[in-house]
Formats: structure tokens, sequence, C-alpha cells
């Protein structure tokens, strides 16, 4: 427990997990009035009929699913390499012997925190954008909104191992930052245009898996197992990830 509140000290009395905190709750709300505004002129009275195309509340919660979930792993990233940074990693290993406790403690502290902040982002995309379209599919307490209320958290979380992982590994912000967007934006969607292998490769990427599990069969792409398995290898891989960067922490010196 003393771990964790001094993991909190560091965390609140720096600013950057605030700003990009707050960005990610500020983006997550804006996309949803634009698009609550966007369903209600264009469909007219949504709640009338059958459910269309629109429907779905995965649109609605575009900016929490793209923007938040970013937003919170590389405030995950800042908080691991801003130690190394500054050089207070080595105060917190001399007065932490066992390493592994400081980072378990500092993983446990970002990974609820990505949790909390992608669940409130969700919940608060689904009221505003429900309530400016009028379409009451989109709410986070049924259907499929509360599906998504809990997948995506969850997927925040598992993916905030990966990041913090990736940072014990470089110890450093711009580096990992630049690697991870360059991974998940570029690497993921571009291996599939090898030749002959490349759609067989594209199956095994970890965040098209765990993109999959949260969105269903809309961007399955070349993957070739159900939803549950999917979500599995891009857990596995989440925590071999951060494990890989936890022995290397053990192992190198501060």
């Amino acid at each position: 427990m003393n771990l964790l509140k001094s993991e909190w000290i560091k965390a609140t009395s720096t600013k950057s997990a605030y700003w990009l905190y707050g960005i990610g709750l500020a983006l997550a709300a804006g996309i949803a009035i634009l698009v609550g505004q966007m369903e209600k002129s264009s469909g007219g009275d949504p709640v009338a009929g059958p459910a269309g195309p629109g429907s779905d509340p995965l649109m609605a919660i575009l900016g929490a699913n793209v923007f938040t979930v970013l937003l919170v792993w590389i405030a995950a990233i800042v908080a691991v390499t801003g130690e190394y940074r500054y050089h207070t990693i080595r105060t917190t290993f001399l007065v932490t012997p066992s390493r592994w406790k400081a980072v378990v403690a500092k993983t446990v502290l970002f990974t609820v925190s990505s949790v909390v902040v992608v669940a409130v982002a969700i919940v608060l995309a689904l009221l505003i954008a429900g309530s400016l379209s009028g379409n009451e599919n989109w709410t986070p307490f049924s259907g499929q909104g509360l599906t998504y209320l809990w997948r995506f958290p969850v997927y925040a979380g598992l993916g905030t191992l990966a990041v913090m992982g990736l940072a014990y590994v470089m110890r450093n912000a711009a580096g990992t930052i630049s690697l991870f967007l360059v991974w998940i934006l570029a690497l993921e969607g571009m291996v599939a245009l090898i030749p002959e292998v490349g759609p067989k490769i594209a199956g095994w990427m970890p965040f098209a898996n765990g993109d999959f599990w949260t969105q269903g069969e809309s961007v399955r792409g070349h993957i070739t197992w159900d939803q549950w398995p999917a979500f599995a290898w891009f857990a596995g891989v989440c925590v071999v990830l951060w494990a890989i960067g936890l022995v290397l922490t053990l192992r190198r010196d501060a």
C-alpha cells in the first residue's frame, strides 16, 4: 500500500496525466456531440421504426475508443519514462530494493486509471450522443452499449500493460511513443500487404485481435478465429510485453 501511495503522489504531482486524461475525456465528449447532432439531423426521428445502421453505439463512442484509449496509453508511457528522464527512478529503487514491487505498484495504478478513464469516457459519450440524437440504442446501460462499456476499459487496461512493458524496455518517451504509434497505426495494417504471407501474419497482430474483440465483425480483417480466442491472444501478448519490461528492469542498472 505504501508503494501505491508513493506512485499516486508521483502521478498527481505532475501535470501530464491530468492533461492527457482531460483531453481524452474532452475529445470523447466533443466527438459525441458532433455524432449526436449528425445522427439527429440525418435520421429525423431515430426512435421510430426499426433500427438503422446508425443505431450501433460504436459510432457514438468514436472519440473514446480512438483518442481516449490512445491518450491513457501515452499517459502510462510518460509515467514510466519520466522517471528515467529525471532520474527519480534511482531514488525509487534505493527506497525499494525489490524493484519488481515498484514496477507492479506503478503498473497497478496506471492500469486501473486507464480502465476508469476509458469507462467514464464511454459513459459520457453514450449519454451525450444518445440525448442529442434521441437514439434509445445509444445507452451505456443496456444492449451493445453495455458490452462496449466493459470491453473497451478491459482492452485499455491490457494495452496499458503492453505500453508500460515497452516503456521499461526503451526508457525513452519519444522513442516508445513513436514505436507504439507506428506499430498500431501503420505496421499492423501494412503487414497484410506483404505478398503471400501477409494476410496470415496480419491475423496474428495483437492489437488487431484486440480491436476485433471489442468491435466485432466489422474489423475482423484477416483474423480467422472467434472473438474470445482473439481476446486471449491479445491479452497474452500484452502480459508478455510487460513481463519482458519487468525482467529487463530487474537486470539493468537504474
